[in-house]
């Protein structure tokens, strides 16, 4: 069946990263940007101008930071420090973790003619040379010291620069109810006369943001998180979100920790705990209809898909029953139209040449056994349920935007109504954010007092 003239190379990639709820930050993206529309257009209709200020400072601010802060920051090591030491930043460091798998690496590479992999033979064989000179570039351990280094720097920063955001949004709404309040009272002639003398940035303020000076956030065991976290990025993001509640939690002012952590519960939860099990939810429908939709969409819409599953059945039969799938895929002729299959469902990386042609099996991507083995069974179910091609690319897209638009229903427009619900029973009916009206309170607070005092 031809592709639909709406679905392009580039809106296939977009799709299969916006349908990757394991590995890609891009249906977080998506999620976060539109839930983000919805608070600030919620707070603006029903909290006030001052509250969706500060959420569109906040959630657009953070969410910059959020989503582009650690690969960018990254992106800067990959391009300073790796070329200083001569090293390959898109290394997959797991590869060393497995000393036989690494054995019949090199032995393999030692062996090879293949000009495509040139530049892995020249990585993995040095990897164990005692040259004195090349000893600090080419350890193994350095490797994995630069990639955690890398993962931990990119946090880090990253946080640093989500508290002062924070900060900056509080002080932004500071400075103008302190403004407000001095235009209101300036015809006052005891407050116009002296005004300063109610020290307001010492008293107020401080009771509004906190006495003590928020020290950045610090990281402690970084080491054991980063070796859990780091070769994921939703993982890897999802520590950054950790340190946006805490930060958020403990830069909160006196009346707004219960709408904050009530706003955190539902971003996690809509972000990491239902985008998954949403998914598999999708697929059990999938199969159950003979739909299977486990593939990647690359792989769906691919338009030599039916031949290409044909051609490739003995072969994927064959390597579910091998003992070592690995082995046996890099074995394979990359002329083997399966080989294509896996490359466009991100199940293994190959090399290509200027003509986008496969070359070579890259053997820098760790392979997973057991994560080949449900890739080939996924392929040999279409295989079986390919007539129902139209229905199954169907299906893959009302589960991709489905699983979209439940999760920026429930964080952009769920989540504000009800923070908002409990504030009228909290505050006896005020929309309004009672940390912004306690602080406009304790400036005309002080106000009636100096008058009773003349």
């Amino acid at each position: 069946m031809p592709i639909p003239s709406i679905i392009t190379t580039t809106s296939l990639k977009f799709l299969s990263g916006l349908s990757n709820n394991t590995d890609s930050i891009i249906p977080m993206a998506v999620k976060d940007t539109m839930s983000n529309c919805a608070i600030v257009h919620t707070y603006s209709k029903e909290g006030g101008k001052d509250d969706a200020r500060e959420r569109a400072i906040e959630e657009f601010g953070t969410g910059v930071v959020w989503l582009f802060g650690i690969p960018l920051i990254k992106k800067l090591m990959d391009k300073t420090i790796y070329p200083l030491l001569h090293l390959k930043s898109d290394f997959d460091v797991r590869v060393l973790e497995d000393e036989k798998r690494l054995s019949a690496i090199k032995e393999s590479l030692a062996d090879t003619k293949n000009k495509a992999l040139t530049d892995e033979k020249e990585l993995f064989l040095n990897l164990d040379n005692k040259n004195e000179v090349l000893k600090e570039f080419y350890n193994k351990d350095l490797y994995k010291g630069l990639f955690i280094g890398k993962f931990a720097i990119a946090t880090g920063l990253s946080a640093i620069a989500l508290s002062k955001l924070i900060k900056y949004k509080q002080k932004t709404t500071q400075k103008r109810i302190e403004n407000e309040f001095k235009e209101n009272i300036a015809s006052r002639t005891l407050l116009n006369k002296d005004i300063k003398d109610f020290k307001l940035q010492n008293t107020v303020f401080e009771t509004f943001l906190g006495k003590k000076d928020s020290k950045n956030l610090s990281f402690k065991g970084v080491k054991e998180i980063a070796e859990m976290f780091m070769f994921n990025d939703i993982l890897n993001t999802s520590i950054l979100d950790g340190v946006i509640t805490g930060t958020r939690l403990k830069e909160g002012r006196k009346g707004e920790k219960k709408e904050i952590l009530l706003k955190e519960l539902f971003q996690i939860l809509f972000i990491y705990g239902i985008a998954k099990p949403t998914q598999m939810l999708f697929e059990f429908i999938g199969k159950k209809a003979n739909m299977p939709i486990e593939l990647d969409p690359i792989v769906l819409f691919d338009k030599s898909l039916e031949e290409n599953l044909s051609n490739s059945k003995d072969t994927i039969q064959s390597l579910m029953e091998s003992d070592d799938v690995v082995s046996s895929i890099h074995n394979l002729d990359v002329k083997n139209p399966l080989i294509e299959l896996l490359d466009k469902n991100g199940t293994i990386k190959t090399i290509k040449d200027k003509n986008n042609n496969i070359t070579a099996i890259s053997y820098k991507k760790a392979l997973n056994s057991p994560h080949i083995k449900q890739t080939l069974g996924n392929l040999l179910s279409l295989e079986n349920n390919i007539k129902n091609i139209s229905k199954i690319k169907g299906f893959k897209l009302v589960s991709i935007f489905g699983n979209i638009a439940l999760a920026a229903w429930a964080m952009g427009i769920l989540q504000p109504k009800v923070n908002i619900f409990m504030r009228k029973i909290l505050n006896n009916g005020d929309n309004r954010n009672p940390a912004i009206v306690k602080q406009e309170n304790e400036l005309y607070k002080q106000v009636n007092i100096a008058d009773m005092i003349v």
